[in-house]
């Protein structure tokens, strides 16, 4: 039984004794390599334009992600609407809302309500306005009276990014006394908690 350090040995012998007796010639060997060299530099050139072609696509590719638009989310804008009721001297309802709408709602608005909103907002000085009120919690939005004087309802979406005064909306109870700040435009700036309500009249 022949290991296969001893097979390896036989074949390597083999080997030189085939290749002895069968000689490639010299013209044979010569157009063999003459022909080689052009497919090695045509592979080469092949290999560099498939990659110069590779990073131009992916230099493409990085470009168009780049110049692609961010996220194109509707900017929201505060607005509050003053309306009419009966219980109250004044309505207001302070919410967030996009753009299209406030400029559709300008559009559709009916003159005196546009007035009355411009009179109110007349009203007003360039001071910062404090008062306080019973804020109450509805299904959809939170509600602030102050005694039959104003009602302010507010939206969920905007009082989630009032100024709080170091609180949660969490931390507000289903009603309770507050002060809020609201700016010589009717808006509002801050809500806090406080211990002491006010006296309403019943007149």
């Amino acid at each position: 039984m022949t290991t296969p350090e001893q097979f390896e040995q036989k074949l390597q012998q083999q080997y030189r004794h085939d290749k002895a007796c069968h000689v490639l010639p010299q013209r044979v060997s010569r157009e063999i390599v003459r022909r080689a060299r052009p497919v090695k530099r045509s592979s080469g050139m092949g290999l560099w334009r498939n990659t110069q072609l590779a990073m131009s696509c992916a230099l493409l590719l990085l470009m168009g992600y780049l110049l692609q638009p961010a996220d194109k989310t509707t900017p929201l804008y505060y607005q509050v609407v003053v309306m009419q009721d009966e219980h109250y001297k004044e309505v207001q309802e302070h919410r967030l809302s996009p753009q299209t709408e406030h400029r559709a709602l300008s559009q559709q608005a009916d003159p005196s309500a546009v007035y009355q909103q411009y009179t109110a907002a007349q009203q007003r000085s360039t001071a910062f306005h404090y008062h306080t009120g019973l804020l109450r919690q509805q299904e959809e939005q939170w509600q602030i009276t102050v005694c039959d004087d104003l009602l302010l309802s507010i939206d969920r979406q905007l009082l989630g990014q009032l100024n709080l005064q170091q609180h949660k909306l969490s931390d507000f109870a289903q009603q309770q006394w507050v002060e809020f700040v609201s700016n010589s435009a009717g808006q509002l700036v801050a809500i806090k908690p406080v211990s002491r309500g006010l006296y309403c009249s019943d007149s």
